[in-house]
């Protein structure tokens, strides 16, 4: 079967990469500390329906940012799509350097990620505890937005070398959420 056009799987993975950071930014929202504090009456309050929500965020914020960085033949990934960008004479040498660094950082931290893919998300393992899955992982929150910068940082650089217009992360979610917390306080 005949790949989906080059720009288009371009365009597809920074909305990936846009979608990840907002799962991962709404799910900072209702776990982290300073937040949650503020928050925690009135998620007991709905429990029922805040039970699993943060849950919800991180497990698809995973699941995108892995895929990302799928090596599969086959996926659309930046390893893919920065061979291709590269093959179709659009980056400089500059350009392709910057890539392969940006890369380089990543990937550490999307192997992490992956050992969360692959062990707790979207294949649960028989062999090895959830909790486990974690400390084998030892990712830490701050990596996954680093995590998120860097392949957006790949998106758009690859984005540009294409003529394409570059993707953004929007806070609009997370301000929604802030703001639907208020209401239901």
């Amino acid at each position: 079967m005949k790949p989906l056009p080059l720009n288009r799987r371009l365009d597809r993975i920074a909305q990936h990469i846009s979608r990840a950071r907002i799962f991962l930014d709404l799910w900072f929202y209702f776990e982290e500390q300073d937040s949650r504090r503020e928050l925690i009456a009135t998620m007991r309050h709905y429990n029922e329906f805040f039970r699993f929500t943060p849950h919800a965020y991180f497990a698809t914020y995973v699941i995108y940012i892995a895929g990302v960085f799928d090596k599969n033949r086959g996926t659309i990934s930046l390893y893919s799509l920065f061979r291709e960008v590269k093959a179709a004479g659009c980056l400089n040498a500059g350009d392709t350097a910057a890539v392969k660094a940006l890369l380089a950082q990543a990937k550490p931290i999307a192997d992490k990620v992956t050992i969360l893919r692959h062990n707790a998300f979207a294949h649960r393992s028989a062999h090895t505890s959830y909790d486990d899955v974690f400390k084998m992982a030892a990712v830490k929150p701050d990596e996954l937005r680093d995590l998120t910068n860097l392949a957006l940082n790949v998106a758009n650089r690859l984005l540009m070398a294409r003529g394409l217009p570059e993707h953004v992360v929007t806070s609009l979610p997370r301000e929604a959420a802030e703001a639907m917390m208020q209401k239901l306080a």
